[in-house]
């Protein structure tokens, strides 16, 4: 009887991490893997068209990658001052930019 492969959510992780950890616009990326979906929260600095269309390429880059996953982006302005902890709890950061 064949199954499906698996796909450990840390690789999963460690490429959302790589490939959004690229783009100076993204403050954060919270990671948090339930039954029904893996949910992404990327936090950003600049909140424009080209930030958003890269991050959105991006997402579905992945998801076409990992196809047998359901995912559930989201995509959080996060104004100056404020962070990421202050709009979701349950997820786990996976990278965070060093504030300057």
């Amino acid at each position: 009887m064949a199954t499906a492969p698996a796909c450990p959510d840390y690789l999963i992780a460690e490429q959302l991490k790589a490939g959004l950890s690229a783009m100076d616009a993204v403050a954060s990326v919270y990671f948090l893997s339930t039954d029904t979906a893996l949910s992404v929260w990327v936090g950003i600095s600049e909140d424009d068209d080209t930030t958003r269309t890269s991050i959105y390429r991006f997402e579905d880059e992945v998801s076409k990658r990992f196809s047998q996953m359901l995912f559930d982006f989201h995509v959080v302005p996060v104004p100056a001052g404020r962070r990421m902890e202050d709009f979701i709890s349950a997820a786990q950061p996976i990278f965070q930019r060093p504030a300057l």
